[in-house]
């Protein structure tokens, strides 16, 4: 009874064109009837050859529309069986064939450019991204057709060679579990309840993943937020132990505090942060990482980090002076941000020709950084504080 409800939705919008056809024709042919009635309604009635040539018409084009309904209705019942016995072939249960074709369309995502940071993330990340725009095909993995697990299989493979099986029961199988609230870039991302899933998609940051959907669509990314997961796995066991590919404190001492660099492309705006929570949340609202910046000491002279509401912009300065100048001048001051200590320079940098919302001010422990801005038209500052050390990249 399922299945014929299915087949019945899937054929009636096929069908739905032509009953409206079919409605508005009667309406015409109402409307004309009513008005030949009206011009001769002074002359001779019509003879009864006439009003029975013209109900034979009438019955006549029912029956075809009627006939037509009919086929169209029989050919999208066939083309549904011909999917679902290619998906029963493929190794899918009927249930899942029914879970898939129901999954939602959406509408393809917009992907931020690739973050600077190498590892296996970005690897899986890189080799999903270039196989956007390639068919779906019952138990497809690659190079050209897949099917969701099948383009799991395909890229795990191709990136990281790591090797899974097909079927999303399967895959579910491999790695370990992970909140969906701390998902990272590789991350898979199951649909259906455990031992009974029927898609899988890859998560790629930025609250995205890409899949391969269903029968007639590419290949895509999309916003995970109309189809969310109902949990997710984590391949990669590396995954989240290098801070420069995902914000963590892994490797950071209990005399350290990794200062996290994110970057606005939208309004060209840098933002540093201590809080591994606020790096993230800026992630999710598409902000890129950039890694570790530099590494402060967790005690020593106060930096302060100043906000300007008017333009979006953020300021740094170990000066308290500086700080106070900026609060008569309208900016809003947020605390602490950090502290200054240790024997490496950053180097605070300003941009005399930025834009409204763009940065006017840059920071970096990276001499070639500061020489290749100065170089641009950015104006060097000197050192604006000291850090315990940079981050290996």
């Amino acid at each position: 009874m399922k299945k014929h409800l299915r087949r019945r939705l899937f054929s009636t919008s096929l069908a739905l064109l032509g009953l409206v056809t079919f409605a508005n024709t009667g309406i015409m042919a109402v409307a004309a009837n009513d008005s030949t009635l009206d011009t001769e309604a002074s002359g001779p009635a019509p003879s009864s050859e006439n009003s029975s040539r013209t109900m034979k018409n009438k019955s006549t084009s029912s029956t075809d529309t009627s006939d037509e309904i009919t086929k169209q209705d029989e050919e999208a019942s066939a083309l549904y069986e011909s999917e679902e016995a290619k998906a029963v072939q493929a190794g899918f249960s009927e249930q899942q064939f029914e879970q898939i074709m129901s999954i939602p369309t959406l509408e393809a995502a917009s992907l931020p450019p690739m973050s600077r940071a190498t590892g296996e993330q970005n690897s899986v990340v890189s080799m999903a991204r270039a196989q956007i725009g390639k068919p779906y095909a019952w138990g497809a993995f690659g190079p050209d057709t897949f099917d969701c697990g099948g383009l799991v299989k395909y890229v795990y493979k191709q990136a990281v060679n790591v090797d899974l099986p097909m079927g999303t029961t399967n895959q579910e199988k491999y790695g370990t579990e992970v909140n969906l609230k701390d998902l990272q870039p590789g991350d898979l991302l199951f649909y259906g309840s455990r031992g009974a899933t029927y898609h899988v998609g890859m998560y790629i940051g930025n609250n995205q993943m890409i899949h391969a959907p269903q029968p007639g669509q590419n290949v895509t990314a999309v916003d995970i937020t109309y189809f969310y997961p109902n949990f997710a796995r984590r391949i990669l066991k590396s995954a989240g132990t290098d801070p420069n590919v995902y914000p963590s404190t892994d490797g950071q001492a209990s005399n350290e505090r990794f200062i996290f660099r994110m970057y606005n492309k939208n309004d060209g705006q840098h933002h540093y942060a201590q809080l591994t929570s606020e790096a993230i949340n800026l992630i999710n609202v598409g902000w890129n990482y950039e890694g570790v910046g530099w590494i402060a000491p967790s005690t020593g002279s106060s930096v302060y980090r100043m906000y300007n509401p008017n333009n979006g912009r953020h300021h740094y300065t170990p000066h308290v002076y500086e700080k106070n100048e900026l609060v008569k001048a309208g900016w809003k001051y947020e605390g602490v941000s950090w502290f200054s200590g240790g024997s490496v320079p950053v180097y605070r940098l300003y941009n005399p020709s930025a834009a409204p919302r763009e940065d006017s001010h840059h920071y970096t422990p990276l001499a070639s950084e500061r020489d290749n801005l100065v170089k641009v038209g950015w104006k060097s500052e000197g050192i604006a504080w000291y850090a315990a050390r940079i981050l290996n990249k």
